[in-house]
């Protein structure tokens, strides 16, 4: 992927810029696990697919917008090249554990 700047012109790999969204998607203390991510690139121009395990019982709906506006900004900042398009599939939810209650009866000190 090329993208023209006011003195020159920059390069990122496909697989650079993969890496990189991997990274912004995983920036979020509410995700379970590591996003799935999978991204198509023309010229200047991205399109991105997200699969975001939830920790429940956060905000479902919030933690998508989130996670799309954050990709969306932090990869134009970060490679030059504008996210269009990013798809989230909520691909699992994930109870946070309870403190002091998953402890089996009987079990502790």
């Amino acid at each position: 992927m090329t993208v023209q700047t006011g003195r020159g012109v920059t390069t990122v790999s496909d697989r650079a810029f993969l890496k990189i969204a991997r990274e912004v998607a995983a920036d979020d203390e509410r995700l379970a696990e590591r996003p799935r991510v999978t991204v198509s690139v023309s010229g200047g121009i991205a399109a991105v697919r997200l699969g975001l395990a939830v920790r429940y019982p956060a905000p479902v709906a919030r933690v998508a917008a989130e996670a799309r506006e954050r990709l969306r900004r932090r990869m134009r900042v970060l490679t030059g090249i504008t996210v269009e398009n990013v798809d989230v599939d909520i691909v699992r939810l994930v109870p946070s554990p309870r403190s002091g209650h998953d402890s089996p009866r009987g079990a502790g000190p």
